[in-house]
């Protein structure tokens, strides 16, 4: 049986009329690299995105490595201010219980020897 017999018929080329090998035509060639510049296009634009994900990782890593650091500071300047307030606020305590113990000494020594009998007698 021949090709012909069988229903398989030759690629014809419409402009010639004679059979011509796929792949080889001017146009499909043309096609080919087009889609071969489209894909080196393609390549170039995801290498393009790669290195602008990089970029922006790297800067929001860094921004958020310089809001910690701020953070921290923040953290340690308030510490360090609420620690001077209550040492300020025991040293007012002081002076205005040591006020107090000299404008009157024999109220404060009854007091301190109240408070002493009572914590022997809880802690006995």
């Amino acid at each position: 049986m021949t090709s012909e017999e069988m229903g398989d018929t030759p690629n014809v080329n419409p402009a010639g009329g004679s059979p011509h090998t796929p792949g080889k035509d001017p146009k499909t060639q043309a096609d080919r690299a087009n889609v071969e510049a489209q894909l080196s296009r393609l390549r170039e634009d995801v290498a393009s995105l790669t290195e602008a994900v990089k970029s922006m990782a790297t800067h929001g890593a860094q921004d958020v490595r310089r809001q910690a650091f701020a953070l921290g500071d923040d953290v340690k300047e308030r510490g360090e201010y609420y620690v001077r307030q209550a040492q300020d606020a025991a040293a007012d305590l002081e002076e205005e219980v040591s006020e107090k113990i000299r404008a009157e000494p024999i109220k404060s020594v009854l007091i301190a020897a109240g408070i002493g009998y009572l914590y022997a007698r809880l802690f006995r």
